[in-house]
């Protein structure tokens, strides 16, 4: 146990290397605990077989313990296994059995594997953080303390020592320098003269971009000198010291940059190290420090990284992508330099800086150099980007993608390739309780043993040719990575580039697209004061908005100066004439850039000010103020629909935006004339022209990809579809369902690629895909790994099978022939090139709640790889002409004027002043209420449907009144009529009365007569009730009999389905069946009597003959016959087909005994 690059390893391999000398052989089995799960390391049930799925660990152990020589006799020689991880209380209690008096390992499937008496299990960990008393008790520890730096010496004399000794087992063209004595002690006295001193001051004084070790520092320094020793170099003692002081430098100094308190390390240490060692002078001037000089190899002096090999004069050709492009500078000048040598060596490197300092592209570049396929070139590399849910099995599909089997166990790159790994945002993956990451653990395995394990078959695989390069931001995820794996890296700090070097870059950009201007804008003096003026208000802008936990995008980066730039070289010569039109186009990207990812009215006040101040300090002559007056300031928009079919991105004039309304009001008239489109009815107010305006600018640009944020209704997804229309791009989306899951979601995608591959197909210059997503349909957070891959790289890793990928390659070829791309290789690069250009994500978030905070953590691209439109809540102008909108179909129903304006404007005040009240009661509860745009919509929605229904009451209402009144008279008309009708027919009624009382006589007589007869009825009736209740009972009764027999008779009906030919034909064959079997037969005779055909009965109907030779051959004669009519006897006992006299006739067979 003991910190990292104390020499754990070391301690047990020089114990085994000691013991094989003396004769006694070895076996050592590695494995990391941590780079696999716990089942995968002990076992498991898989639950849908049932059936055990052995571990890593408990095969070993069988394995080891079951090994025999050659003669057959057990093989007793000692084995280790070596457990190199970290602890977690996981996986090492259920150690405790093993390291025990018991030495056995019980799994879940009640084996007990023995550790016998010739193993033994070596733990090599850095701390007991997570371990037991239970598991430290069992064990015994050795620590080893690095505080002594004597793991620093020790390296120095190994290094020293390689290069003094040669190795017998390489040949001679692969052997290392060797040194003389002298040389050797001449190293040995830089080292003494040098080291320690940096070491203390290091320790002492500077903070590195993250934690390092004093033997990693060491390391750095003999793997640089590694790279660069030569003949020449070792001749002559000031060319030794003069690169040894360069080495060092840089391996002490390569990790320092500006801490996030403004201090600067690496200034710090180049001061100390100016000011301690003068015999070697590196810096020509005070205002230099030492990172800015290159040792020449050819004249052994130092000079600027200008006059390196690495630094060329770049030039521009607008309107090329900036990002596509590299300026060199000091800085990507030494990077590279030392990015190269290092990786010719096999090193791992480390690039290390916060987000947009230009890490991935400078990587990038190097490795585009190294892999050239020009024939000379010995490199491969692939790149993998780490997010939150990367895995160790993860991880190790994705490597083992790009290799393929050599021999027996061995894997490597194709052919005799040596493989890059670059492994970006390394610090991504989630850490566990214990503080650890799977991935890390297989990949520091990797690195440190050349192999993992197989999954599946739990065998080695050794990983051949491979080498790591990795790049992380300090300031996001885990934030740091296993001191274990990071120990093998040399780190790289990547910084914000200095104000010289960010005016070499965009001098060469904007330098090169105005350089065919005319004008003003042409010379120099005005570009490098824009230059000038855009780097101070970017600084102005870091210092200002600084990032929170609330506001955690509020990082502004190189990247975002470049997305200014990039939009000033969207201009064209024909339309900026004027030195001013061109500051307000930079006003403009700016505002874009910076002001849209602002989160409150507050903020875009300060950074209002902040451009005006700058303005008034770099153009004085430019008249700005009335795009930032309080009140009725004009509108500073540049878009790419300012006329009617006009693409080209020019100023929006005149002091309100009404043209650009009609405009957009023709091209939404034409997005809801389309059938294919569902229909949108939009208000379009100032602030929603200007984010159509926004998003077109976001989605017009390769690789564009918008992230609107803002409340639920704020018009995101709405504005997303005619901002999309407008560019004539393809909206797409998911429908999310139960069933919709990481599976559903990738084929949508690839669907996606599908549509640019017919696009490409086409030969179709234009168009594009949209993906529209909003927060609510990620119902599965892995959703997001593919759209950060899609985001950070433009490339979604195994997004197609190898099938699919030829259908790619087959239907692109047309185009990319074109492009002069001719094999497959190229025609995928192509098609990745178009991917990123015409496929663009558009995320609409809610900033509510902890998701979008979360998310963005998880998966920064989200963040750092889009474009923000932050929604702001809406003004009250554009309630109120929200309101009226909504208001218009009911405007006959609002009554005069006066009562219609009224509440057109009671609307927005009663929103506003709700929001009022939230902000208050927020100050006093600390409680949020929330109040959206959507609020006001569904308040519209309800007041309309409040009037139309209370309207619609009153209306009914008074119908209803109208038609009572109505009633009325009508019933008064009728009553005076029926008066009328009534005295005629009294006089009538007094006629037929008289005739009435005769007829009444008639029938007293007939009613006695009745009488009578009725009574005799009553009688009959009597006795039949007596005959019911009868029948009534005996049915009951049989019902009750029936019920009880059913079971028998399903039992039987079961037996019978149990008969079969071939135990009736046995019957058969009996000349004097068992007693009672004859019994059966001739019951079943008598049954069937009558029914089946070849029984022979008398005239009464009884079965002629019961004897067994007559039974044979009546009813045994033909079997199958027999048991049909067996089995269909219950039908034919319904239908009421079987004889009375059967029935009794049975009942003697029934009555004997068996």
């Amino acid at each position: 146990m003991g910190p990292p690059a104390s020499g754990k390893t070391e301690t047990w391999k020089t114990l085994r290397k000691a013991r094989e000398i003396m004769g006694i052989s070895m076996e050592v089995q590695d494995l990391n605990p941590k780079s696999v799960s716990t089942n995968e390391l002990y076992g498991y049930i898989v639950l849908k077989t049932r059936e055990w799925k052995d571990g890593l660990l408990s095969k070993i152990m069988r394995d080891l313990g079951s090994r025999t020589k050659d003669n057959g006799e057990d093989d007793t020689s000692p084995k280790w296994i070596l457990l190199d991880g970290d602890l977690d209380a996981n996986w090492i209690e259920s150690m405790n059995s093993v390291m025990d008096d018991n030495r056995m390992l019980t799994l879940a499937s009640n084996e007990r594997v023995p550790l016998k008496s010739h193993m033994r299990m070596i733990f090599e960990i850095r701390d007991l953080v997570y371990a037991t008393p239970a598991t430290v008790s069992r064990a015994g520890i050795l620590y080893i303390s690095a505080t002594e730096g004597y793991q620093w010496r020790c390296l120095i004399d190994s290094w020293l020592l390689r290069h003094c000794t040669p190795d017998p087992t390489k040949k001679a063209n692969q052997q290392t320098m060797l040194f003389t004595n002298e040389v050797r002690d001449n190293f040995q006295g830089l080292f003494n003269q040098y080291c320690e001193p940096t070491l203390k001051f290091f320790k002492k004084r500077l903070q590195p971009v993250i934690p390092v070790e004093e033997v990693t520092l060491i390391g750095n320094l003999l793997n640089m000198l590694d790279c660069l020793l030569t003949p020449a170099i070792l001749a002559d003692y000031d060319v030794m010291q003069n690169n040894f002081c360069f080495c060092c430098v840089w391996s002490f100094g390569s990790i320092l940059t500006i801490s996030d308190d403004g201090t600067d390390y690496a200034a710090e240490f180049s001061t100390w190290w100016k000011t301690t060692w003068k015999d070697v002078k590196i810096v020509a001037s005070a205002n230099n420090t030492v990172f800015d000089f290159w040792l020449d190899p050819e004249t052994s002096k130092f000079n600027p990284w200008s006059k390196s090999p690495y630094f060329y004069t770049a030039t521009y050709k607008s309107p090329d992508p900036i990002n596509q492009i590299t300026v060199p500078t000091t800085e990507t000048c030494s990077i590279s330099f030392w990015l190269e040598n290092l990786i010719n060596k096999s090193h791992p490197i480390l690039v290390c800086g916060p987000a947009g300092t230009g890490k991935t592209q400078n990587v990038n570049g190097v490795l585009k150099k190294l892999s050239k396929e020009d024939g000379t070139s010995i490199f491969r590399y692939a790149t993998i980007n780490f997010n939150f849910y990367t895995t160790s099995t993860i991880l190790q599909s994705t490597m083992f993608s790009h290799l393929e089997k050599k021999t027996g166990s061995n894997f490597g790159p194709p052919g005799k390739y040596r493989l890059i790994y670059f492994l970006d945002d390394l610090n991504l993956p989630e850490v566990d309780p214990y503080n650890t990451q799977s991935a890390i653990s297989l990949l520091r395995q990797q690195m440190e043993y050349k192999h993992w394990f197989d999954r599946a078959k739990l065998q080695v695989q050794n990983i051949l040719n491979t080498q790591i390069v990795a790049g992380m931001n300090p300031t996001a995820g885990s934030f740091l990575v296993d001191p274990r794996l990071q120990r093998h890296f040399t780190t790289f700090a990547m910084g914000m580039p200095e104000a010289p070097s960010l005016v070499t870059i965009y001098e060469t950009f904007l330098g090169g697209h105005l350089s065919t201007f005319s004008g003003e804008l042409s010379a120099s003096a005005f570009w490098n004061s824009l230059i000038k003026a855009a780097l101070t208000l970017h600084t102005s802008v870091v210092q200002t908005f600084r990032k929170t936990a609330a506001n955690f995008h509020y990082e502004f980066n190189v990247r975002h100066l470049s997305n200014v730039f990039q939009g000033l070289i969207a201009s064209k010569k024909d339309r900026f004439t004027s030195a001013e039109k061109f500051v307000l186009l930079w006003l403009h990207e700016s505002e874009r850039v910076y002001g849209d990812r602002l989160v409150c009215k507050a903020d875009i006040e300060k950074y209002n000010q902040l451009v005006q101040l700058q303005v008034k300090r770099s153009f004085p002559t430019c008249n700005t103020s009335r795009y930032y007056a309080l009140e009725n300031a004009w509108p500073l928009i540049f878009c790419h629909f300012t006329k009617d079919g006009d693409p080209e991105y020019d100023q929006v004039m005149g002091t309100n935006l009404e043209d650009l309304k009609k405009n957009l009001e023709i091209q939404l008239r034409d997005f809801n004339n389309n059938e294919n489109n569902t229909a949108m009815f939009l208000d379009l107010f100032d602030d929603a022209i200007k984010h159509v305006a926004r998003i077109v600018r976001i989605l017009r640009n390769e690789s564009g990809h918008a992230l609107l944020v803002g409340v639920g209704g704020s018009g995101k997804r709405s504005l997303a579809r005619l901002a999309s229309h407008i560019c004539e791009y393809t909206v797409k989306q998911i429908s999310i369902s139960s069933k919709y899951g990481e599976n559903e979601f990738k084929e949508d995608l690839r669907k996606m690629y599908f549509v640019i591959v017919d696009q490409l197909s086409r030969s179709e210059d234009k168009g594009g895909v949209v993906f529209l997503l909003t927060d609510s349909q990620i119902t599965n957070e892995k959703f997001l790994i593919y759209l950060n891959d899609l985001l950070a790289s433009g490339d979604i890793p195994d997004l197609f099978a190898m099938e699919d990928m030829d259908n790619i390659v087959n239907m692109v070829p047309t185009v990319c022939v074109m492009a002069g791309s001719k094999d497959r290789k190229e025609i995928i690069k192509f098609f990745q090139g178009e991917i990123r250009k015409r496929l663009h994500l558009c995320l609409c978030f809610s900033p509510v709640g902890d998701d979008f905070r979360s998310r963005a953590r998880k998966f920064p691209a989200l963040v750092n790889c889009t474009v923000i439109d932050w929604f702001q809540p809406w003004p009250k102008e554009a309630l109120l002409s929200v309101g009226k909108e909504k208001l218009k179909e009911i405007s006959d129903l609002l009554g005069s004027d006066d009562s219609r304006t009224g509440i057109e404007n009671f609307m927005p005040f009663s929103f506003v002043s709700v929001n009022q009240c939230a902000e208050r009661f927020f100050q006093v509860e600390r409680r949020y209420v929330y109040t959206t745009p959507k609020s006001y919509l569904e308040l519209l929605q309800l007041y309309k449907n409040i009037l139309k229904k209370k309207v619609k009451e009153y209306a009914g209402a008074i119908e209803r009144l109208e038609k009572g009144l109505q009633k009325l008279k009508d019933t008064g008309d009728t009553v005076a009529r029926l008066e009328v009708e009534l005295k005629v027919k009294l006089e009538q009624a007094e006629d037929k009365k008289a005739v009435a009382s005769g007829i009444a006589e008639t029938v007293n007589k007939e009613k006695a007569k009745v009488e009578v007869e009725s009574k005799k009825a009553s009688e009959e009736a009597a006795k039949c009730a007596v005959i019911q209740a009868e029948v009534t009972e005996k049915q009951r009764s049989t019902l009750e009999d029936l019920a009880k027999a059913e079971p028998a008779v399903q039992q039987a009906m079961e037996a019978l389905d149990s008969l079969n030919k071939k135990d009736l034909g046995e019957c058969k064959t009996m000349s004097k069946p068992p007693t009672g079997v004859d019994d059966v037969f001739g019951a079943t005779m008598v049954l069937l009597a009558g029914v089946h055909p070849n029984i022979v009965i008398t005239k009464q109907g009884k079965v002629k003959d019961f004897k067994w030779d007559a039974c044979k051959k009546q009813v045994l004669g033909n079997i199958p016959e027999y048991i049909e009519y067996l089995q269909k006897f219950k039908d034919i006992v319904d239908a009421g087909q079987v004889p009375t006299t059967n029935w009794k006739e049975v009942r003697e067979f029934l009555e004997k005994e068996h």
